[in-house]
């Protein structure tokens, strides 16, 4: 299966090992290596994932590893890292436009 990767989960990758950084960069690049291994994996069984609760309408799952949530999409041969979020990180729902 084809991975790609937003721009959004590049900058979220790239805020995790900064943040991650400023007390080890050993450990950041360990928990890149974890997050970008866990979406190689569910590439394979891409819905092994359960939807994402804040946004039931859209066709969203997510996987976990360790605090972090992937969320992704899946469609034929492709998935779509949309973002990387702290567990303890709020997603905002979008308010329909009418």
């Amino acid at each position: 299966m084809n991975i790609l990767w937003s721009r959004q989960a590049r900058q979220d990758l790239r805020a995790i090992h900064e943040f991650i950084a400023r007390d080890s960069e050993h450990y950041a690049r360990l928990q890149i290596k974890r997050l970008i291994e866990r979406v190689e994996y569910i590439s394979r069984m891409p819905t092994m994932g359960h939807r994402v609760h804040e946004f039931p309408e859209l066709d969203l799952r997510e996987t976990h590893q360790e605090n972090y949530r992937i969320i992704y999409a899946h469609e034929a041969d492709e998935l779509q890292v949309v973002t990387i979020v702290h567990m303890k990180q709020q997603m905002k729902k979008r308010r329909s436009s009418k």
